[in-house]
């Protein structure tokens, strides 16, 4: 790529930064100001588009280089609840064995079930 290109890409995104600000502005729709203003609307959302992504990629990158401060992670207690108790109700089938533990909810239980009465 020649010297020229990233400059002119850079010159008509800043074109197109302030075309896309006094669109937003007007108050008016995008097809009105662009009929408005003899620019095509696909033109418009093409730069949009564009805009856009480059602005998304920098912020990536920023968040991704220049972190705010150091990072930590927190620890977070997980509640499995007890481990020990038994079931409430037990199926055993010959080919499954079904453990409805206390508190499950009556859709789980009966999905289970109507699942268990196709299979066997």
């Amino acid at each position: 790529m020649d010297e020229i290109t990233p400059v002119k890409t850079k010159f008509r995104m800043e074109q197109w930064i302030q075309l896309i600000h006094d669109q937003q502005s007007s108050g008016m729709s995008v097809k009105s100001w662009c009929q408005q203003t003899q620019i095509k609307e696909t033109s418009y959302y093409y730069w949009l588009k564009r805009i856009r992504q480059q602005a998304c990629g920098q912020k990536i990158m920023t968040t991704q280089l220049e972190p705010d401060g150091p990072v930590t992670f927190a620890k977070i207690p997980i509640n499995l609840g007890q481990t020990n108790r038994s079931p409430a109700a037990v199926i055993n089938l010959p080919s499954a064995l079904i453990e409805v533990m206390d508190g499950a909810a009556l859709e789980t239980i009966e999905a289970v079930l109507l699942a268990m009465k196709v299979l066997c």
